[in-house]
């Protein structure tokens, strides 16, 4: 091995990509690859040369100028990125770089294409203390009820939306975060160099900034940090190989960078896709310790007897009066009207495309509301987010199972506590209970039947006032049905409302006090189990085969 940690420069430059790599950690974490952070750096290293040369202020203010200035060129592209995803985000924010890059080669008060000269300069220690800083910070922001959101948004945007997370405004703070603390990396390194010049913060290191997350690994605060460390320490050991006959690769725009740069992506794409160090792989590496914590923790989650959250009246939990919905030329939904009180179970049956998963996704705002009118407990939804209406008292779950699979047990849990806001919280021990599973396994480790159940408490740790439960009962077998109609019922005796959308007929006539029956978007017959059983109307749209699973 060669040992490379003598060179000033080399271990100035390591800790660089370590603090743009947690800039770019700070990002990605909510599932936003942006390819801009050079562009926050080079405004960061501009801003704090600025104030350096011209108006001579010390280190301190003149990182906090640069942190200030790229968050206020970075909040203009986080308002854009949240309009678009995949392809269309990286192009976005590749394209912020290039228009930095460009604007300040043309912008003769910072010096043009030859930049500034002069700043006082910083080192080894300077760096050091800041990524400290910088570590410390980031790991604080992660373990936050924020930080959990945001990781939450990486797994599903949609089902945080749904679990009241403010998805726009927390992906906005993100981006915002990541570019201040990359314009401060950018500054430090302006003062290392005593120097600043547009050509040095391209698209290479874009792409170097994106990859030391990408190979490292984006869920646990080390990965980032690894990747940065192992690639600047293997180029500086083949930059240290030139007598052998090697090209350099130091250099950003050195083609034999962006080589290696392709080999490593395809190495770890094929060997480890979620990066080098997975959560999974810290977890096993703290596994002592955390079975100490959990031993000190236990009383903690003692289930405990949960107060009733709402009670039963009068009046409506939710009223849907006139609902309509179409896909175009497609009537989905027509004039549906029905109302729910608190302490309810309602079951809405119906074919398959008869409207049900449409009724449930325009009351929980993940399909506009086209026509008509939903108002829970007298408060109008109108056309609220479903952030909003989860808030306010409408949880739900999905189709198909979608729980955060990159999060534990507990902290799915916690996400839909966040939801309750200032309504009578329930107990975090008889919401784990509910699970059925370890607080601290990770969801996406659990059977489908325990994601199911795991989705169903976060969805019931929000405290609603009406639940929406889409086919829960998928994939389980009669004792795991059982199980999950006792669940539901527990659920009434809270005050809560549910509405259950389920093709096992047996269990909604089972445990429904009504019955709402859809076909072809319309509501064609509603009432109590019995009288639906005997509905000829009923029979000959859906339920012929009535007391088997439809």
């Amino acid at each position: 091995m060669i040992d490379v940690f003598q060179n000033d420069a080399f271990r100035f430059f390591l800790l660089f990509n370590m603090l743009v790599a947690l800039g770019m950690y700070v990002v990605y974490s909510t599932g936003q690859l942006s390819l801009g952070q050079a562009g926050f750096a080079a405004v960061g290293a501009y801003a704090g040369s600025y104030v350096d040369v011209k108006l001579g202020w010390p280190l301190v203010p003149v990182l906090l100028a640069a942190a200030a200035a790229a968050a206020l060129v970075a909040i203009p592209v986080a308002f854009g990125a949240n309009r678009v995803r995949g392809l269309y985000l990286v192009m976005g924010t590749l394209a912020v770089t290039e228009v930095v890059r460009v604007s300040l080669s043309n912008l003769d008060a910072v010096g043009g294409i030859q930049g500034i000269h002069g700043m006082e300069p910083s080192g080894v220690l300077e760096m050091a203390v800041v990524l400290a800083l910088a570590i410390g910070g980031v790991a604080w922001l992660m373990a936050s009820p924020l930080g959990l959101e945001m990781r939450a948004i990486f797994d599903d945007e949609d089902a945080a939306a749904a679990a009241g997370v403010s998805t726009r405004t927390v992906k906005i703070i993100a981006v915002v975060a990541g570019a201040a603390l990359t314009g401060i990396a950018g500054a430090l390194f302006a003062r290392y160099l005593s120097f600043i010049r547009p050509d040095l913060f391209g698209i290479g290191l874009s792409f170097s900034i994106a990859l030391y997350v990408l190979i490292g690994g984006v869920h646990s605060l080390a990965g980032p940090l690894v990747g940065a460390f192992l690639i600047t320490y293997l180029l500086e050991v083949l930059n240290r190989m030139q007598q052998f006959g090697l090209p350099p690769v130091l250099d950003f725009a050195s083609p034999w960078r962006f080589a290696i740069y392709g080999g490593l992506v395809m190495a770890v794409m094929a060997v480890r896709p979620e990066g080098l160090l997975t959560r999974g792989a810290v977890r096993s590496l703290l596994a002592p310790l955390r079975r100490r914590v959990r031993r000190l923790r236990a009383s903690a989650h003692a289930a405990a007897t949960p107060a009733r959250l709402w009670t039963a009246g009068e009046g409506a939990a939710l009223e849907v009066v006139g609902v309509g919905h179409r896909f175009g030329g497609l009537v989905a939904l027509e004039d549906v009207a029905f109302t729910i009180r608190p302490a309810e179970i309602v079951a809405l049956l119906g074919a398959n495309g008869a409207g049900k998963t449409t009724l449930i996704n325009v009351v929980a705002g993940r399909l506009p509301l086209q026509r008509g009118s939903l108002r829970l407990a007298r408060t109008s939804l109108g056309l609220l987010p479903a952030h909003r209406r989860t808030r306010l008292g409408v949880s739900r779950t999905f189709q198909s199972v979608r729980v955060f699979g990159h999060l534990t047990v507990g902290e799915n849990v916690r996400l839909g506590l966040r939801a309750a806001r200032d309504r009578a919280r329930l107990p975090l021990g008889w919401l784990i209970e509910l699970t059925g599973a370890p607080p601290e396994a990770l969801a996406r480790d659990l059977t489908l039947v325990s994601q199911r159940r795991v989705e169903i408490a976060r969805a019931v740790a929000s405290s609603p006032l009406v639940l929406l439960l889409d086919e829960p009962s998928a994939g389980m077998n009669e004792r795991e049905r059982g199980e999950l109609a006792q669940i539901i019922r527990s659920l009434r005796d809270l005050g809560i409302a549910v509405v259950l959308v389920d093709h096992n007929v047996d269990l909604a006539l089972g445990i429904a006090d009504r019955i709402v029956v859809l076909d072809f978007g319309l509501v064609i017959a509603e009432g109590v189990p019995d009288a639906i059983r005997r509905d000829e109307r009923v029979r000959a749209a859906y339920l012929g085969t009535m007391g088997r699973s439809a």
